[in-house]
């Protein structure tokens, strides 16, 4: 519990300087960017990739700004692009992956086993659980009618997810190194 509580407290220190603030915001840019990119299978199904730059500002800042990050990359978004009502229950799944992904990876070393984990408890509590159960309440279906196509389709994307997380964090950890950030 101790260490849960540094790590949170390590997180919120991240927001006192200027250039983190500057690169998460920049990341929330990217997270956008990369979200105009989905491809809508169904209307309570797509793929999308925006999960790189959500990763990204857990690993470099932590659980604390991640969710923030998160929270603030849904609001965002919906102003920019609306894509019907707000719902407020995909904010919170927002809030919760910026949470898991900066519990996983801030100060840790980037593993391929700590990207499948990570991966995995995304798809597992946020895809499958909060976002079919947000899509019940939405559409106004049965949960069960939802999970069906909705954990095939994540159960797919865990090992593509993984590797292109794996590979992307690689390569970010390593430039952030570079120039001591």
């Amino acid at each position: 519990m101790k260490n849960v509580v540094e790590v949170m407290i390590s997180s919120s220190k991240e927001l006192k300087s200027v250039r983190n603030l500057v690169l998460a915001s920049l990341l929330i840019t990217v997270h956008l960017l990369l979200d105009l990119f989905t491809i809508q299978l169904l209307p309570t199904l797509h793929i999308s990739f925006e999960f790189l730059a959500s990763a990204t500002i857990g690993m470099l800042f932590g659980p604390v700004v991640g969710g923030m990050c998160g929270g603030l990359s849904d609001i965002i978004n919906y102003i920019l692009y609306p894509k019907g009502a707000f719902f407020p229950g995909f904010t919170i799944s927002a809030i919760v992956s910026g949470l898991i992904y900066g519990a996983m990876l801030y100060k840790k070393e980037i593993t391929l086993k700590r990207c499948l984990v990570t991966t995995t408890l995304i798809i597992l509590i946020v895809d499958i659980i909060l976002n079919t159960y947000w899509l019940s309440i939405l559409y106004k279906n049965a949960f069960l009618v939802l999970f069906g196509p909705r954990l095939i389709k994540n159960l797919v994307m865990i090992p593509i997810n993984t590797i292109l997380m794996y590979i992307v964090l690689k390569k970010v950890k390593e430039i952030s190194v570079k120039f001591n950030m």
